[in-house]
């Protein structure tokens, strides 16, 4: 583009690696897939940034440099950085070529994804404003990419140095979400050749996904083509980069979900983090060497663990007055012995196995009130089927407020509680506590009563109305809804119902901007266990739960909820990201689901039942009071305690992973 526009007299065949006659390419480096000729039409040449005589010299003393055959002499003759501040001094080089550089790799991937037999989709060929995208089998792909940070080597070398810095765990765990269906760790050749640990690294992260993402296909591969290492970077749903050259062009080819660690201080380490801001707005340079913020713990708490009895912690798990109904019959029938003073099910505590500084503590009435108090909340509202009932019940009881909670299906089982703080909280401080039975999250515009329900394919489902006494609450509230097993196998159905609810927030925040400072939370939903009265003791791991998944109308279609959970998730983190173009709050995520499908005991036809609370059909998804169900209180606890942190301190957004 310079030589034509300055009328020079240039030879360009970018499918070679070098110049050569007659050169045919190869077709596993990035350059051969290039558009030939090369699209510049997108950003013109600029005339001011070169002058025919300037590009002769900086050719000339190129090509008499040490280092005439790489890029960087051209686009940066005089280096990225300032020496005298240490900052970025990007050239008009560069500048000039950046477009030209992400439109020409973005026309490969384009290229390139309709030749793959994939369902993936990725967000930046997608507008994220439009979440109707998604299918159920869709793939959610994330990458990583391990590449040397100062990469002057070639894998037919003998030795050269390779500087390799690999990120802690935690940070994967950060930028990979929940909902990935495939997680490839991509190590570059030089990488895997001459730094020291990269090959380790790799090894090791491949075990540690396997656990973090149990439902994901993991894999790691030395990839020696650049054509096909840069395809699937840009063209993941997330990409995570810790120090190193690989992944520099590919990100910038990229338009979200692109977390590249580079050292930014006290001097910059390589020419990303002196992009321009449009540029830069595209990806996440975070901090580096990471640092860990005690706020992070809500997307690490409860994803790795095991259940452990513990006898002592148990007397803090018990009610101070049983539940009425079929969700307290176990426990005001069990009889308590020297051998056995509690019910199996309330005697486990849930122990991280990875990040044990992210611990899932037992709530109290005090921490509550002091988060809620941190976060000027004044109502909670659970909105859900009877799995979110049972867990508004189940926080009723831990606040020694399930009195007049009703489960009589001739009773409307909507409840709501005042609970007095004081003197727990610095000042006199209560708040509401309420719980509204909407199955499906929607609203068909008819209010159901006893015995004459008003949503559902079939109109079995009950659906009290919700949203507008939540809009017109005057203080802040902490929502707390989950749906999906009342949606069967009715996969569009759920995705236009899970847009409308988000749309719904949005909303209500838009006609009153207070709304923008409540928390809202959506819950997973777990599926229940077959044969659940066989059970006595826990699962230990994700793997001896496994091949008791089953799906199906006479199972409630259990096996959908999976699929259910990932779409919320995705539409949540793509919600989140939508900074200035939405109204109301980031949405966070409160996941039970690795915790509790390790639970099989103390469903309401559990062992410990009894023949008193025997039910017919049995019921093995909803949980017997006091038991597994009080983890998710204990969790979403925790969880408050952390959010209360991060709007203290102000952090940056992270989507929910």
């Amino acid at each position: 583009a310079a030589g034509n526009a300055l009328g020079l007299n240039v030879d360009y065949t970018h499918r070679c690696a070098k110049w050569e006659r007659y050169c045919s390419g190869n077709t596993t480096t990035i350059q051969f897939h290039l558009p030939d000729p090369l699209s510049t039409s997108a950003y013109a040449f600029q005339p001011n940034c070169l002058d025919a005589p300037a590009l002769r010299t900086l050719c000339t003393d190129c090509l008499a440099g040490p280092n005439g055959n790489g890029p960087d002499c051209v686009l940066f003759p005089r280096g990225y950085l300032d020496s005298a501040t240490n900052g970025c001094n990007l050239g008009c080089q560069f500048k000039q070529v950046l477009p030209w550089i992400r439109n020409n790799l973005r026309a490969v991937a384009t290229e390139w994804l309709s030749t793959v037999e994939t369902r993936a989709l990725t967000f930046w060929l997608r507008n994220a404003a439009e979440f109707s995208h998604r299918e159920k089998d869709d793939m959610e792909v994330a990458v990583v990419s391990l590449s040397c940070a100062d990469d002057d080597c070639d894998a037919t070398m003998s030795t050269c140095v390779c500087r390799f810095t690999p990120l802690p765990n935690w940070v994967y765990a950060l930028h990979i979400p929940r909902s990935a269906t495939n997680v490839a760790i991509v190590v570059s050749p030089t990488c895997a050749k001459f730094g020291d640990g990269c090959t380790l690294h790799a090894q090791e992260l491949y075990h540690f996904f396997g656990s973090l993402y149990p439902r994901a296909d993991i894999t790691w591969n030395v990839i020696t083509s650049t054509s096909s290492a840069y395809m699937r970077m840009i063209t993941a749903d997330h990409l995570v980069c810790p120090p190193g050259v690989g992944c520099l062009l590919p990100a910038i080819a990229r338009d979200a979900y692109t977390y590249v660690y580079e050292t930014v201080a006290p001097t910059v380490s390589t020419w990303i983090t002196c992009l321009p801001s449009d540029y830069l707005a595209r990806l996440v340079v975070p901090s580096y060497p990471a640092e860990f913020l005690s706020e992070d713990c809500r997307h690490l708490r409860a994803r790795i663990g095991a259940w452990t009895a513990d006898l002592d912690l148990a007397p803090s798990l018990q009610y101070q007055t049983p539940v009425d109904g079929y969700l307290g019959c176990a426990d005001r029938n069990f009889a308590a012995t020297a051998e056995e003073p509690y019910r199996s099910p309330t005697t486990y505590r849930w122990d991280e196995t990875v990040w044990t500084t992210c611990p899932v503590v037992v709530a109290t009435k005090d921490e509550l009130c002091t988060q809620m108090n941190r976060l000027r909340l004044d109502k909670i509202l659970f909105v859900g089927d009877h799995t979110t009932m049972s867990q508004a019940i189940a926080l009723a009881s831990l606040l020694g407020q399930n009195e007049d909670v009703s489960l009589d299906p001739n009773v409307v089982p909507n409840f709501s509680k005042n609970v007095d703080c004081s003197p727990g909280t610095p000042s006199a401080f209560s708040f509401q506590l309420s719980y509204v039975r909407n199955d499906r999250l929607e609203e068909p515009g008819t209010t159901p009563s006893p015995g004459n329900p008003n949503c559902g394919i079939s109109n079995e489902q009950y659906c009290y109305p919700w949203s507008v006494d939540y809009a017109a609450h005057s203080g802040r509230t902490l929502l707390i809804v989950n749906t999906g097993y009342h949606w069967a196998d009715d996969w569009e159905g759920y995705i236009a119902n899970f847009q409308n609810f988000v749309g719904k927030i949005d909303d209500v925040a838009a006609n009153d901007v207070a709304k923008a400072e409540d928390v809202v939370v959506f819950r997973t939903s777990v599926p229940g266990h077959k044969e659940c009265d066989l059970h006595v003791g826990v699962f230990e791991h994700y793997h001896e739960y496994c091949p008791r998944i089953v799906n199906g109308a006479f199972w409630h279609w259990w096996g959908e909820l999976p699929p259910y959970n990932d779409y919320a998730i995705r539409i949540i983190n793509e919600w989140n990201l939508l900074n200035t173009v939405k109204s109301g709050p980031n949405i966070e995520l409160l996941d039970p689901w690795m915790m509790t499908i390790l639970r099989p005991d103390g469903h309401l036809s559990g062992a410990d039942a009894g023949e008193n609370c025997r039910m017919d059909p049995k019921e093995c998804m909803l949980y017997s009071l006091p038991g597994p169900v009080d983890w998710w209180n204990h969790l979403l606890v925790g969880q408050l305690k952390d959010v209360a942190s991060h709007r203290e301190n102000r952090s940056p957004m992270v989507a929910w992973r």
